[in-house]
């Protein structure tokens, strides 16, 4: 039996595939319902890209790929006083804190294009692959390709609204990756996301349903992990529900929880991989017409939120059962580091919306819910002291969060949690899909070989 701590997109979408492919499985959530523990439950979902296939497969194995739609969203930057949109190169040209060779600059660099040193230098298509600038950090990065103001203006607030003080160390892929999101959109520069109707709650009960609801357990928490004596081999893990405790033999186990106290009970140690702390505002209004037609609004002009996330429905239902339009606001780790709680987040944050958001009417109000999102940070890490990082392109190729990679911590062990999903450029419910898949995959070819190993083994004596 695979046992699967959390029950998290990730740790649903492993167990999905694990049942699929044969195996018995049970996923034990210490909450009372599945992805409560889930940062996607608490914000707006973006399932996929066009070119998350490993996502888009997922979907299909659970029967919605045809209920997916593609929604061209828009972005924009708050500067100024002002709402300013960034997706077509026609928009950058109106955006006041860029000049037009800062734009010049800032369009080659979103086209793949390295254009250092023109006319003495030819100019180089298709010259950035993310993998080879891990090593190198953002700003480093983007100042020497783009010009400081293009820093300063653009991808400066981009990344402190996603990653608060830790903006500085995040690697140059992030923007890279950025930059790659950047080149799939339509002619009108908007790019295409893919949301379901219903949002998560649509994905988590399809899941559920293709793991089957009897093998899943909430309010348990995995308290402890046994292994035999000698080989060390993963045996048996302990389950705590009200107060009682019960042990249940495991022939592997995938983490899909960033609960630190599990993590510590089995062993995992994440303290190399940065973690902010994100809080999440979600405001619910009767208003008829969004703050803003763009879909997600970074803050460049000082305010306690970096970003206001507008999710592209027109109406959805809040929990009394009547129409409601939804906004997140969202910051890099500020509030959670400055210690302040939820009534003081809502009071600030809502005043400063108000302030910035003439459509904003507090009488319109039906709820507002404060969440915090652990939220791992893709910094630049130097393969050794003699690597160059300057430009790195023969450098380090190993991002620190691996690109949806599963990792064996122990033999039986796998983590699939946040921090070995893809970050570049931001956390997407597709990250999660296709690492639980790949997660999945890897532990099945563990087991094969182990099995493989055995046999041999018992020929051979």
């Amino acid at each position: 039996m695979i046992g699967v701590v959390g029950g998290t997109l990730s740790g649903l979408a492993a167990a999905a595939q694990l049942v699929r492919d044969g195996y018995e499985v049970r996923v034990f959530e210490p909450s009372d319902e599945p992805e409560l523990g889930d940062p996607h439950a608490a914000r707006p979902l973006s399932v996929s890209r066009p070119r998350d296939e490993p996502a888009l497969e997922t979907l299909a194995a659970l029967g919605l790929a045809e209920r997916l739609e593609w929604v061209p969203i828009r972005t924009a930057m708050y500067a100024d006083g002002a709402v300013h949109p960034v997706d077509a190169p026609w928009e950058f040209l109106a955006y006041p804190p860029l000049s037009l060779g800062d734009t010049t600059r800032l369009s080659t660099l979103r086209s793949g294009i390295d254009v250092r040193g023109f006319p003495r230098r030819r100019p180089r298509f298709d010259a950035y692959d993310p993998d080879a600038y891990a090593a190198v950090p953002a700003e480093q990065f983007v100042r020497r390709h783009a010009g400081d103001a293009v820093y300063d203006r653009f991808y400066g607030p981009l990344l402190e609204a996603r990653f608060g003080d830790l903006a500085p160390r995040v690697s140059a892929a992030w923007v890279l990756e950025h930059c790659r999101g950047e080149r799939e959109r339509t002619r009108f520069g908007r790019e295409l996301r893919g949301f379901l109707p219903g949002g998560s709650s649509t994905l988590v009960d399809a899941l559920c349903e293709a793991i089957g609801r009897e093998r899943i357990e909430t309010g348990v928490r995995v308290v402890d992990l046994e292994r035999k004596s000698g080989s060390g081999a993963l045996e048996a893990i302990t389950l705590e529900r009200e107060g009682s405790r019960e042990r249940l033999s495991v022939d592997g186990v995938v983490l899909a929880t960033d609960d630190d106290g599990v993590l510590e009970t089995v062993g995992t140690d994440r303290s190399s991989v940065p973690v902010r702390t994100r809080t999440c505002l979600r405001v619910s209004t009767t208003a008829t017409e969004p703050l803003t037609n763009a879909a997600r609004v970074t803050m460049v002009d000082d305010a306690p939120f970096g970003e206001l996330v507008t999710p592209p429905v027109t109406d959805v239902g809040d929990r009394g059962g009547h129409a409601s339009r939804q906004c997140y606001l969202l910051d890099g780790g500020e509030a959670a580091d400055a210690g302040h709680d939820e009534r003081t987040v809502e009071r600030r944050w809502l005043e400063a919306l108000a302030d910035r958001f003439a459509a904003f009417d507090r009488n319109d109000l039906t709820g507002v819910d404060c969440v915090r999102i652990r939220q791992p940070v893709p910094v630049a890490r130097p393969a050794a002291e003699t690597t160059p990082v300057d430009d790195a392109e023969d450098g380090d190729r190993d991002p620190l969060v691996p690109a949806g990679s599963p990792a064996a911590i122990t033999d039986g062990v796998y983590d699939v949690s946040a921090v070995r999903q893809r970050q570049f450029p931001e956390r997407s419910a597709g990250g999660a899909l296709e690492a639980g898949r790949r997660c999945a995959i890897a532990l099945e070819t563990g087991r094969d070989a182990a099995s493989a190993s055995k046999r041999v083994n018992s020929v051979t004596h």
